[in-house]
């Protein structure tokens, strides 16, 4: 009967792409001494919304991409700085700068749902 308004259905896909991203990041961080391992990171959200809205399911789990909702999962990092001496590619400050970006893009996901559910109950007369 009632349906969730696009831009709130946006800013949910936005914080949920925000979380994904900053447990990739974390992950990147905890694994930082580890010889060998590659930095992740996940899409940007305008280009995994968009994939996500042109794909369709056509049966149940297909295309579940569980709670991140922004398509595929991690990617190793294609632009990582060079490997390390033991073949780490992660670098600690760009991975705080991910984590900033990140925490930023949530917030604002965040701020937009206030403000859709605020014009929401002001058109309801609450």
């Amino acid at each position: 009967m009632f349906e969730i308004p696009d831009v709130m259905r946006m800013a949910q896909a936005m914080a949920r792409h925000a979380a994904a991203r900053q447990s990739v990041i974390a992950e990147n961080i905890a694994q930082a001494d580890t010889p060998g391992y590659r930095a992740r990171d996940l899409a940007g959200f305008g280009a995994s919304y968009q994939a996500a809205r042109a794909l369709k399911a056509t049966r149940p789990a297909h295309l579940d991409w569980g709670t991140a909702g922004a398509g595929p999962g991690p990617q190793v990092d294609r632009a990582a700085p060079s490997f390390a001496p033991n073949g780490n590619t992660v670098s600690l400050e760009r991975e705080m700068m991910r984590a900033a970006e990140t925490r930023q893009s949530h917030e604002l996901a965040l701020a937009i749902y206030g403000s859709a559910r605020s014009v929401l109950r002001l058109a309801l007369g609450r």
